[in-house]
């Protein structure tokens, strides 16, 4: 294997690495949420707050990417990231105050690599944009389903919920060697001093649309995210079979996300794709909410399905509809930074439907509503047709 199909291969390896540990931040904590709950002694505000507050990060983090790289590379601010997330999500669990602040720290890091792989597919993986997106998006939800799986069974084999959740800083650990690996052993790529990165995309009536779906999805996803084991144990299901139900979910959506992707791209326009992915998220909502929990896991391998293509589709939006002859960093951070905005409300707003006493159908009500925002952006965004002939081809590099 000659040094450009390793540095190739490298580059494969550190995008799916980075969407192993765009999760399991979030889900480690949803999934023991009534424990944490009392472990922290954390009142219904500070719930409702540690819900929403990953998603703000991921806003926030997303609009402070493209500065990074522009100072470090993408590269080395990768690396920079994947360490800050690695130490944030190591000692959040001492404390309640470090459990807010590492939070933070977590989120602004995620965000940070979500915007910074798009732009890494496509200088250095350009000929199957459509499949590494999926594969990118697909790691997210083995990260999601692991988290969520995984972080009870850990509790009860360490006896301690903090040392299990700390226990999550190793696959981060992981990500930074990988992307330490990469630093040292190449040529971070660097572009040219007369062709300087914009600080932000240039606003458009398509840029607006990606965004609008990727935050409307992206409001729905992290609601279910952080509320679904609530919901079922409300409803009477005990906490860890509705902690398995949030994994379900989550590699139920696997195959939409990889297989919707890689379809995204071979076609000119997305449109009723994302229409049909919006009816089965609807379809999967009115279920979990509304249908007897026995038929639960039917109804959550469909939400689950159907939103991990809606996200397959909004990650795959980002790079296809983004102008070929422009870096996709700032497009990504604008889309991402603007979305995570919106999608901070989700988790935040059903925590609140819930504590002021209201059942779950006022919530699904609301998150039926997004759906159907969410499907007339996509519709018109996935009608759009940008020019693709100019996307760069993986970049060879000097030995």
């Amino acid at each position: 294997m000659n040094d450009t199909r390793k540095r190739t291969a490298g580059y494969a390896v550190l995008v799916v690495a980075a969407g192993l540990n765009l999760r399991h931040p979030i889900t480690s904590v949803a999934s023991t949420l009534d424990a944490v709950t009392r472990h922290y002694g954390l009142g219904p505000p500070g719930v409702a707050v540690l819900s929403g507050l990953p998603v703000a990060m991921l806003a926030a983090g997303a609009v402070l990417a493209p500065a990074l790289e522009r100072w470090w590379g993408v590269e080395r601010t990768l690396l920079g990231l994947a360490a800050l997330l690695t130490l944030s999500v190591a000692l959040r669990p001492a404390s309640l105050t470090a459990l807010f602040v590492g939070t933070v720290v977590a989120g602004l890091a995620m965000a940070g690599l979500s915007v910074l792989v798009p732009q890494m597919i496509r200088e250095h993986l350009g000929g199957r944009i459509g499949w590494w997106s999926g594969v990118f998006s697909t790691s997210f939800g083995v990260s999601a389903a692991v988290g969520a799986g995984l972080t009870i069974p850990l509790v009860h084999l360490t006896g301690s919920l903090s040392l299990a959740l700390s226990l999550w800083a190793l696959p981060a650990c992981a990500l930074t060697a990988m992307a330490a690996s990469v630093v040292i052993g190449g040529t971070p790529h660097r572009r040219a001093a007369s062709a300087p990165a914009p600080s932000c995309a240039r606003p458009t009536l398509l840029l607006g649309q990606v965004t609008a779906f990727f935050g409307a999805q992206a409001f729905v996803f992290f609601a279910v995210t952080g509320w679904l084991t609530s919901i079922y144990v409300d409803r009477g299901v005990p906490p860890m079979q509705a902690a398995s139900l949030l994994a379900l979910a989550s590699i139920a959506g696997l195959p939409g996300s990889l297989g919707v992707s890689v379809v995204a791209a071979r076609v000119r326009r997305q449109h009723w794709i994302i229409v049909a992915v919006s009816t089965g998220t609807v379809i999967g909502l009115v279920g979990v909410v509304w249908a007897p929990a026995v038929l639960a896991p039917l109804f959550v391998v469909t939400l689950g399905f159907c939103q991990g293509a809606t996200f397959g589709l909004a990650m795959a939006l980002i790079v296809l509809k983004a102008d070929p002859s422009r870096p996709v960093a700032p497009f990504s951070a604008f889309a991402q930074g603007v979305g995570f905005a919106l999608a901070a409300l989700g988790p935040v707003l059903v925590g609140l439907v819930r504590w002021a006493g209201l059942s779950w159908a006022y919530a699904g009500s609301i998150l039926i509503a997004v759906v159907v925002c969410q499907a007339i952006a996509g519709w018109t965004a996935g009608r759009s047709v940008v020019p693709t002939t100019s996307l760069p081809q993986p970049m060879e590099q000097p030995s």
